[in-house]
């Protein structure tokens, strides 16, 4: 069996490359790689140099960091002008209206080089294809070739996420552009899941919520999930934690949440309290450079087991995005307690109040972490709980199994069709 991977996210450093999308994209790897051989179709942008050698050096990385024989093909997303005149940007927002294809995220695989691109891998004969995220379906609608079976992974709702985005925007003309696109990128979300065999997402709650809207029976919950760890023992230091990558919008604002909003009132409560600001790419985050006494910027951090030692309490307070965080099934693995908002905690099942703590408002948030950093019985209990309850619904192993599973059906299902 071979598999067709194709993805627009380049994994070009997979030492430092560990946060949401590519610890999904490895779990999907590792499942794919026991059942077939692997063929990686990525769009990637044009300043990439695409060579015999970068390519070569590729399938090393991926050898070395996923233990996967992966053939790479490489193709340059197609180059958009930038737009600097107000008229021009409104008609770009006035195509993505009128096409699906034509919007920001959608345009760059959906040009000509990239649909014969995907074309010349379909002519090597793949058994099945396996689309990374919403805009590597594109080459997959637009071809007029037949396909074999289709499995696509929709970690993130993309409509959800726009409507969110929109709800936090101030300026009203902004807010008129971006509803504008909406009901194109629904129906291309809903064009792609009719086309997978299996689309995957990462809850079941956004399983249930494809089900209604789209009247498709064919969308699994595969949960993001990760390698069960020891548990880490109890610190009684207050010291807070949010871990994340600042290149993400919503991971930037949740951290200058807390450094801005929710730590200047816990310190003057717990003068010795700390707050650690873990992750790639800190520099993008406000007060980086500011010196603030107590919180501590680490940058990228390899050692995980040693960061969550130190830490009492960990923090997600995510008011944007979409899919399930990482971090949070993370923490909870590790035995920590934690406190999250709605759409932090959104699609993860960790219960409030038993094995979590959801405060959507600021000074409920403060409470909560007054409160857990006095109270290590109740630290002790949540996170005790959180990691039972990530033990059975979040361990890689199964989850993984999971996945093979589906693949293995849609096999079967192609094999009969062959011979019928």
């Amino acid at each position: 069996m071979k598999i067709l991977f194709v993805t627009s996210n380049l994994p070009y450093d997979l030492r430092i490359l560990v946060h949401g999308v590519y610890k999904r994209m490895r779990m999907f790897i590792d499942a794919i790689k026991e059942v077939a051989r692997i063929e990686m179709l990525i769009f990637v942008r044009p300043d990439v140099e695409i060579s015999p050698s970068f390519v070569s050096s590729l399938e090393r990385s991926f050898l070395e960091y996923w233990d996967a024989e992966i053939t790479v093909f490489l193709c340059p997303i197609k180059k958009i002008p930038p737009k600097n005149k107000f008229l021009d940007r409104l008609g770009n927002y006035a195509a993505g209206a009128l096409s699906y294809f034509r919007q920001a995220n959608s345009i760059g695989t959906s040009g000509q080089m990239q649909v014969q691109a995907f074309e010349a891998c379909l002519r090597r004969h793949p058994d099945a294809i396996f689309a990374h995220k919403l805009p590597s379906m594109n080459p997959l609608l637009l071809t007029s070739e037949s396909l074999p079976p289709v499995f696509f992974d929709l970690d993130d709702i993309e409509h959800v996420i726009v409507k969110r985005s929109m709800k936090k925007t101030s300026k009203w003309y902004e807010k008129i552009l971006g509803y504008s696109r909406l009901p194109q990128l629904f129906l291309g979300e809903l064009r792609a899941t009719r086309l997978a065999m299996n689309t995957f997402v990462c809850s079941e709650l956004d399983r249930r919520y494809l089900t209604q809207w789209f009247h498709q029976e064919n969308v699994v919950a595969v949960p993001n999930a990760i390698r069960i760890p020891e548990k880490c023992p109890l610190t009684h230091e207050p010291t807070m934690l949010f871990i994340g990558s600042y290149g993400y919008t919503p991971n930037i604002d949740a951290a200058e949440y807390l450094i801005q909003k929710i730590f200047p009132k816990i310190v003057k409560i717990i003068p010795t309290a700390n707050l650690i600001i873990a992750g790639a790419k800190p520099e993008n985050i406000r007060g980086y450079k500011s010196g603030i006494p107590g919180v501590t910027f680490t940058g990228f951090v390899e050692d995980l087991e040693l960061l969550y030692r130190r830490t009492k309490i960990v923090c997600a307070p995510i008011f944007a995005g979409g899919g399930t965080r990482v971090k949070i099934i993370e923490a909870a693995a590790y035995g920590k307690p934690i406190i999250a908002t709605r759409i932090g905690a959104e699609g993860i099942e960790l219960r409030d109040g038993d094995e979590i703590l959801i405060r959507d408002h600021e000074e409920a948030f403060i409470e909560a972490c007054l409160v857990l950093m006095r109270d290590s019985s109740l630290c002790e209990r949540l996170g005790t709980a959180a990691r039972a309850r990530a033990i059975q619904l979040y361990d890689r192993t199964n989850v993984v199994q999971l996945i093979q599973k589906y693949l293995k059906n849609g096999n079967e299902c192609q094999e009969i069709s062959n011979k019928a």
